[in-house]
């Protein structure tokens, strides 16, 4: 079975971030302000790194393939990079190969994949430069889809109905049963999916994951 839940705008205090060939930390947004702060660069994921060719993903990727154990920039693993416990709590219970994290910022991410911070979000409440809009260009990772998946496995997906026109795009040819727990109805079922309804209220997901841990809900896998 394969967890995915959506990420948190609250992330671990002091949380690593990637940097300029300047030296000037970088935040990740959905729309970069014209106007910079002194001392950070506010940059898309997919911007070009001047100078360098490639872009802050392609950048990442090649972090996280070098496995310095150094880890220069001190950057946390996915499932640690937020504060909720929750996350926490599905790696002791799932293991850090059967958890991923479905982030408005980079995508389909694993667990364990060393991700800088960032402020990048669905949540109809952000303001302009943190708020992806459906259709905003991101060429998101899905690490969900190149993980060793077999047609019998499980997918349970967590998250808010903002997400999931990301997560049908990237896991819609996914060949697996996919559960979607949600609290909010949904108009249109995307056929392929399997939907359990949950009370509603807010961060309504966290309780959802904690009960489903304690095997508290019925029909789950």
């Amino acid at each position: 079975m394969k967890i995915v839940i959506q990420c948190a705008g609250r992330k671990a205090k002091g949380a690593g971030k990637l940097t300029t060939p300047a030296g000037e930390d970088v935040l990740f947004v959905a729309h970069p302000p014209a106007q910079q702060s002194p001392g950070t660069q506010y940059c898309h994921p997919d911007a070009l790194i001047p100078g360098e060719g490639i872009t802050w993903r392609e950048h990442l990727l090649q972090y996280n393939l070098a496995q310095d154990p150094t880890n220069p920039n001190a950057l946390c693993p996915a499932a640690l990079l937020y504060r909720p416990a929750v996350y926490k709590a599905l790696i002791a219970n799932y293991s850090w190969s059967n958890v991923f994290i479905l982030s408005a910022g980079w995508g389909l991410i694993r667990s364990n994949f060393l991700t800088p911070d960032y402020n990048v979000t669905f949540s109809n409440q952000a303001e302009t430069p943190s708020k992806r809009k459906k259709h905003d260009a991101f060429d998101d990772f899905n690490h969900l889809k190149t993980s060793a998946l077999d047609n019998n496995e499980t997918i349970c997906f967590f998250g808010c109905k903002d997400y999931l026109v990301l997560y049908f795009k990237l896991s819609a040819d996914i060949a697996a049963r996919k559960i979607i727990y949600h609290s909010h109805t949904i108009k249109q079922q995307q056929p392929g999916y399997d939907y359990i309804a949950y009370r509603r209220f807010t961060n309504w997901h966290y309780s959802c994951v904690a009960d489903f841990m304690r095997g508290d809900l019925a029909n789950h896998a």
